[in-house]
């Protein structure tokens, strides 16, 4: 089998997670990683027998990999995908691709020019909850023609300000420089989700970016409702202030509605589907328990590869995403709903 190399740029706690999943993938190998902290290069070094770059520039130079992981704070992802594109090398970004759909777009057509390739690592599509709701929306005999999707990520943990390789030394999640927040955060993986799962065009967006309890800089907590030219409404909330959570999936259709348990990932363990057969009510409850982090993506990406197909998370997809990012600030801050037609 033919393998496919790749590199870590930014070994912090997120590219530690792409390492093991890069290295527990089959046809794809793990070459060296850096970051400008040493924090955890013995352990890289220790469980992966990789190389170890104190700078950025060093691993783009010198690592031999023709693919780049780009794990950096968002807001230095247009620097580094744009240096990795130069350097003639594909590229995979963490999301969210860039601060906005502008800087997207722009890495996007960089990578065309150059003749390279560009995915983002929305994990997310992934998640097994994701999935199931997927293949009940498929089958339109579950719950009928869904008019109404609730898309939510609501829970309350004091870990979230400090997640990071630095942890409170550097909360970056809280602070707008580095791209901080919820929307950024949570909204790439929800709005991408909901896309995938309505495919028809957005007519509005409306939605509202809360700075109550963590920080002054960014959201804490965001939610935007959007109207899509097919009639379908839908809601997408995320929030590190919950102590009591909302279902993490609410789906209404004309025969039947989907539930899914909220609050922390590691509690989204069941979706429960109620509707009717003939003249009798029925309620199935699937078990949905995963990891933290999904992961899906890489052996997609792998399998991609290997067979010449294009990869799951498309270019298109992932700008219609930052669009709707954007679209949530916008109506933020001029109180008004943006017309969108992606």
């Amino acid at each position: 089998m033919e393998e496919t190399a790749l590199s870590v740029l930014g070994l912090g706690r997120m590219g530690m997670e792409h390492c093991r999943q890069i290295c527990s993938t089959p046809s794809l190998t793990l070459t060296g990683a850096s970051s400008r902290s040493r924090t955890y290069f013995s352990q890289a070094e220790e469980a992966y027998g990789i190389a170890t770059y104190e700078s950025h520039e060093e691993l783009i130079e010198h690592d031999p990999a023709p693919w780049v992981v780009i794990c950096t704070y968002t807001h230095e992802h247009l620097k580094w995908a744009s240096r990795v594109i130069e350097a003639g090398k594909h590229v995979i970004l963490e999301k969210p691709a860039a601060l906005n759909a502008a800087e997207t777009e722009y890495i996007f057509e960089s990578a065309d020019k150059r003749g390279v390739k560009v995915t983002v690592h929305q994990n997310r599509r992934w998640d097994r909850d994701f999935q199931l709701v997927r293949k009940v929306l498929a089958e339109e005999s579950m719950l009928g023609s869904v008019y109404r999707i609730e898309s939510r990520s609501l829970y309350y943990s004091t870990d979230w300000a400090g997640w990071g390789a630095q942890g409170m030394d550097n909360p970056w999640r809280l602070k707008k420089e580095y791209g901080g927040g919820m929307l950024g955060d949570w909204g790439a993986h929800l709005f991408d989700q909901l896309l995938v799962l309505c495919e028809s065009p957005i007519r509005t967006v409306f939605g509202r970016m809360e700075s109550r309890i963590w920080t002054s800089e960014v959201d804490d907590h965001f939610w935007a409702e959007l109207l899509f030219d097919d009639g379908t409404s839908a809601r997408v909330e995320a929030s590190n202030n919950h102590r009591l959570p909302l279902p993490r999936w609410y789906i209404i259709g004309t025969d039947g509605t989907l539930s899914g348990a909220g609050g922390d990932p590691e509690h989204w363990n069941q979706v429960t589907v109620s509707g009717t057969y003939g003249d009798f009510p029925q309620s199935v409850t699937f078990n949905t328990s995963q990891h933290e982090f999904s992961s899906g993506f890489y052996d997609s990406f792998s399998q991609s590869l290997l067979k010449g197909l294009p990869f799951e998370v498309t270019p298109k997809q992932v700008i219609r995403t930052m669009q709707c990012v954007d679209a949530v600030r916008k109506s933020h801050d001029e109180g008004v709903s943006v017309h969108l037609d992606v």
